[in-house]
């Protein structure tokens, strides 16, 4: 006997719609993960090689010759700017000395990083005292700037005076003032070459009471360049000696130990002093070491 058509079961064909209503929605979904929304495959991959600047990505375009990175700092003249941008050196805050940057300088130092690093071999600084601001052209002025240093004289450094005055140019550029990465010039301020004698005769006063004690504490360091012998004849040679005002160290018979030890720029700053003795004349080496000049060794009258 021929069965009757089997009525479908509601409850499972809802399961069986239901599972597949489950399947096509996974499968959406892994096909839109896979591919991004709107086919954009490309569109992600290429984020993925996206070049980044340093510090992120910027919500506008910056100005012209303006390098990412650093937030551009403003100053109301050209004399706070290089204010400003000085201080910041000295404090180590390099990120705002680079925001004052001029255009030159950010091209020479694309990042804050580099422009850092090129700071490791500058004299550290501890004080800074601005002086007068002079307009140089168009939109740009020179602003002279005394700026203060732990003096030092070693064979690494060499000299590192206690004052440098130097001038600093700042330009007007993209509406704000900024800072050329180094100084148009520097010089050392240098004590009074009328006070090298002092120095010397009371080093030489000393060594005439055989003090090499009292004596080491006129001079830079335990160890005298030069002849050793010419810093033992005041002990030796009793009676009269005398102090001759200072010269140029152009005048050395022998620099050679000072040029190997101090560069060829220890002829800017160092000095001569004559000493005469009984029987013996030499010179006495004298270097500025902050306010004071001490002694770095000896220079025979003549050649030996």
């Amino acid at each position: 006997m021929p069965l009757p058509a089997a009525r479908p079961d509601r409850r499972r064909l809802l399961r069986v719609v239901g599972v597949g209503l489950v399947g096509i929605a996974v499968g959406v979904g892994a096909t839109l993960a896979a591919h991004g929304l709107g086919g954009g495959a490309d569109r992600a991959a290429s984020v993925q090689r996206l070049d980044l600047p340093a510090g992120g990505v910027a919500a506008a375009a910056p100005t012209p010759g303006e390098a990412t990175g650093s937030a551009p700092v403003r100053a109301g003249s050209a004399r706070a700017a290089v204010q400003r941008f000085l201080e910041a050196r000295a404090a180590g805050d390099a990120a705002t000395a680079y925001g004052l940057l001029d255009r030159a300088g950010r091209k020479r130092y694309p990042t804050p990083a580099r422009f850092e690093r090129a700071q490791a071999d500058r004299a550290v600084v501890t004080a800074v005292r601005v002086g007068r601001e002079r307009t140089t052209g168009a939109a740009r002025a020179d602003v002279t700037v005394t700026l203060s240093h732990p003096p030092a004289i070693d064979p690494f450094a060499g000299l590192v005076p206690a004052r440098t005055v130097e001038v600093w140019r700042a330009s007007r550029q993209d509406g704000r003032w900024r800072v050329a990465a180094d100084p148009v010039s520097v010089r050392a301020d240098l004590p009074s070459d009328d006070r090298a004698p002092e120095t010397v005769t009371a080093w030489v006063q000393r060594l005439l009471g055989c003090d090499r004690q009292g004596a080491a504490s006129l001079q830079v360091g335990a160890e005298l360049y030069g002849p050793a012998d010419l810093a033992e004849l005041p002990c030796q040679e009793r009676g009269r000696w005398t102090v001759a005002d200072p010269e140029g160290f152009d005048a050395a018979v022998e620099p050679e130990a000072y040029v190997a030890a101090f560069g060829p720029e220890v002829g800017s700053w160092a000095r001569l002093v004559p000493v005469q003795g009984p029987r013996t004349r030499f010179h006495v080496v004298v270097g500025p070491l902050g306010d004071a000049w001490r002694v770095l060794g000896t220079d025979p009258d003549k050649a030996r």
